[in-house]
């Protein structure tokens, strides 16, 4: 860090939530100074939004620590006046003296009501940073919702990644870069804008109240025999085609990757029964007419399992399947293919990542995968690792995470290469978890720097019915996906 910076964390008594806290905890850390003034006076919220959030976490039993947990504090003044920034989280409108001031934004306005009222209403707010140093226009960022129908888990992954996207701007000013995000309209931030906001937010929590709950999906794994003709060489969404694995209906199918070796063509997934409530890895093996039986199990653990992303290298087959829930990434061998896997390394300890997934180029190892943490989402940010051999050392990406998008971050599926270039598919959840599949051109990666540009986005239609596509992997002359039935999913 070049430059410990002192800063005064503003907040409204009425407003202050476990984030802020994070926030403020992450900040010492890093070597900064941070006073807090606790203020009261701001507009009041409708009393049905803190009723909708207090049923919400007894029904869900969530955690009262969770980021948008309410953080209870007396009014306090801060011991100090000499600050270098100020993070204003009370919603004012009005800028406190001539100091540098960073204020949140939630869709169109400085209150938290304003993305409160937003996920209500069905839509996944942007959210971002207000610069006093840049004017009127702020800084935003799409974030992931994984459960918009659950208002306070929507807030939860709202505020962490919201903790997130202050650190880092407080970073950036210690070091006296810019700040990164991508430019808004200016905001209206007259007083009188947000209280016609929170008068119309008290129907929308009090209609929320009545209904705290949903059915979720059921994934379903498609396949075709497919060349020329294959996503990844027309970027297009095939008219015909698609032929479902079937499933008996007590579990569900998702994650395909195909891999041919020996001769023999084999499609691994994720299966998840519902009877067991957690996933694990299965197999079957393709014929020139498609499976040959039902998938079975080759992979359990005692935590879920998915996303079996299954490669080639050095004279061997391995195996790096998602097990974010046991907190690390483990490489697996195959000791006699395709039943047998042991675990050859740990490439990553500590981390939650989900859909991991590593790709050579320019004669370095990347590996690929959504990172979440203190609530935030797993479908909104991309992180990077990279390494000369394997089995390590991975080390993460200066600019982790390289991308802040719910419509292009979370991997989804194997890279390919296309005319020379490499690309990526990605999970684009901006219409709730794998509602299309975003595909993207890297035009940069390196250690320090990482940028892509999505060419096209592809969403179910009549060939491919039902509420996403989430896995696209080809191999052997067969293309595979996944998606999930009509449903009213969290």
């Amino acid at each position: 860090m070049t430059k410990p910076l002192r800063i005064r964390l503003l907040l409204d008594a009425a407003r202050a939530r476990f984030w802020h806290r994070r926030l403020a905890e992450g900040l010492t850390a890093r070597g900064h100074q941070v006073s807090l003034e606790v203020r009261r006076g701001g507009p009041a919220a409708p009393l049905a939004v803190p009723l909708l959030l207090t049923l919400e976490r007894l029904v869900y039993r969530q955690s009262s620590t969770s980021a948008s947990a309410a953080w209870h504090l007396p009014v306090q003044a801060s011991p100090a006046d000499n600050a270098d920034l100020i993070l204003d989280m009370t919603g004012a409108t009005e800028t406190v003296g001539g100091t540098r001031t960073l204020r949140p934004v939630y869709a169109n306005a400085l209150l938290e009501e304003a993305a409160i009222a937003a996920v209500l209403s069905g839509s996944a707010p942007e959210i971002g940073i207000l610069d006093s140093a840049s004017g009127a226009a702020p800084l935003m960022s799409r974030a992931a919702i994984e459960r918009p129908r659950v208002l306070s888990k929507a807030l939860d992954n709202l505020c962490a990644r919201l903790a997130t996207i202050f650190a880092a701007a407080v970073d950036d000013i210690a070091h006296g870069r810019d700040l990164q995000g991508r430019a808004g309209a200016p905001l209206d931030r007259s007083a009188a804008i947000q209280l016609t906001m929170l008068a119309a937010l008290t129907g929308r929590a009090r209609a929320a109240l009545t209904s705290l709950s949903s059915k979720a999906p059921h994934w379903f794994v498609g396949w075709r025999p497919a060349n020329q003709d294959r996503v990844a060489e027309t970027l297009r969404a095939p008219a015909s085609g698609w032929q479902r694995l079937p499933d008996d209906g007590a579990r569900f199918y998702a994650d395909p990757f195909v891999f041919r070796k020996d001769g023999r063509t084999w499609l691994f997934l994720e299966e998840f029964p519902y009877a067991v409530g957690k996933a694990l890895i299965s197999v079957v093996e393709l014929g020139p007419d498609g499976p040959l039986g039902t998938p079975r199990p080759i992979i359990e653990r005692a935590y879920h399992l998915s996303y079996p992303f299954v490669f080639e290298r050095d004279g061997e087959v391995w195996m790096v399947p998602e097990m974010s829930a046991a907190h690390r990434v483990e490489l697996l061998r195959a000791t006699k293919f395709p039943d047998t896997w042991e675990t050859a390394a740990v490439l990553i300890e500590g981390k939650d990542i989900a859909d991991a997934t590593i790709v050579e180029h320019n004669n370095r190892l990347w590996l690929f995968g959504s990172q979440s943490e203190n609530d935030e989402s797993s479908w909104d940010a991309l992180h990077i690792w990279h390494a000369a051999t394997l089995t390590g050392d991975w080390q993460p990406h200066e600019q982790n995470p390289v991308l802040i998008d719910a419509g292009s971050a979370r991997p989804a599926g194997a890279f390919f290469r296309r005319n020379g270039e490499l690309w990526r598919p990605a999970q684009d959840c901006t219409r709730g978890y794998g509602s299309g599949l975003a595909l993207a051109r890297v035009t940069k990666l390196d250690e320090q720097n990482f940028s892509q540009e999505v060419e096209t986005v592809l969403y179910p239609h009549a060939a491919w019915p039902g509420i996403g596509m989430h896995t696209l992997n080809w191999s052997a002359g067969f293309e595979v996906v996944d998606g999930a039935s009509a449903s009213k999913a969290n």
